[in-house]
């Protein structure tokens, strides 16, 4: 009698919509019901009270950098963080930006090179960079090609934007030297006036070399895409670079401070002066 008036019960709170949990008064997971992770508990720690416990999860800028890297398929199944994009941004109380590079000499005079880099501007935006090129020297004379990708996130949008550039170098002897050089982009986006510096836009141009290992200076002309205005600009190119020791050169880009002196000059003693 006991059991069929048990079996009532259960068919009419089955009727009204209750679970089976209720029911029995036992906390029995559903079929359907979501499962959320798990994280160390208490108990654990205080079991082992030295080990640390992290959370090992891919960073945002590790899928960045995977989806330029790898084909959807690899994302699908694995995601493997990168050794420059594995390190966190500044704030987090490390260093702002890491790169890694890896150069095979196929032959004396060719070489391939590929760059990957992680750059954070703190409160801006990050970066993600990925690049590969070619070298080839035939005497005096030096070639330079690449393949370039870079992936920006702003406030929570994700621009790519991706290039192609050459060189061409010439050495008349030790003291003079001869270069050639052009970018094109896809996509030139402007951000804001913050980020405007941060950003390579298409361009090309050329300048010589004059000076020696410790001391030279690149003298001539640019044309880029300026983003803010949208149109193309020429700019002087006028650089001094001190070789400091084999590792360390200083190098003074002083192209735009003269663009906007000249400017300046031009402005106050043009017709419109005030």
């Amino acid at each position: 009698m006991k059991k069929l008036i048990t079996f009532l019960m259960f068919l009419l709170a089955v009727g009204q919509g209750a679970t089976a949990q209720e029911v029995s008064g036992q906390q029995m997971p559903l079929p359907n019901e979501e499962l959320h992770q798990l994280t160390p508990s208490t108990e654990l720690h205080q079991l082992a009270p030295n080990a640390e416990l992290h959370q090992v999860t891919p960073t945002y800028s590790d899928i960045l950098m995977m989806k330029a890297l790898s084909s959807s398929e690899l994302l699908a199944t694995q995601i493997l963080p990168l050794p420059f994009a594995a390190t966190q941004p500044l704030v987090y109380g490390y260093d702002a930006s890491r790169s890694e590079t890896a150069s095979m000499e196929v032959s004396k005079n060719l070489r391939l090179t590929a760059t990957g880099a992680y750059r954070s501007y703190i409160g801006l935006m990050d970066v993600q960079s990925v690049s590969g090129g070619v070298q080839y020297s035939l005497g005096a004379m030096t070639v330079q090609g690449a393949l370039a990708a870079n992936r920006y996130l702003y406030y929570g949008r994700v621009f790519t934007q991706y290039g192609v550039s050459g060189q061409l170098s010439y050495s008349f002897n030790p003291n003079l030297a001869l270069t050639a050089f052009g970018t094109y982009y896809n996509t030139n986006p402007f951000f804001s006036m913050a980020a405007f510096p941060f950003v390579p836009t298409t361009s090309y141009g050329g300048y010589m070399t004059v000076g020696n290992r410790s001391f030279y200076v690149n003298l001539g002309v640019e044309r880029r895409f300026n983003a803010f205005e949208h149109k193309m600009e020429t700019v002087p190119i006028i650089t001094p670079a001190f070789k400091i020791s084999n590792k360390v050169t200083i190098e003074l880009p002083l192209g735009d401070l003269t663009k906007h002196l000249i400017e300046e000059i031009l402005i106050k003693s043009g017709p419109h002066r005030r």
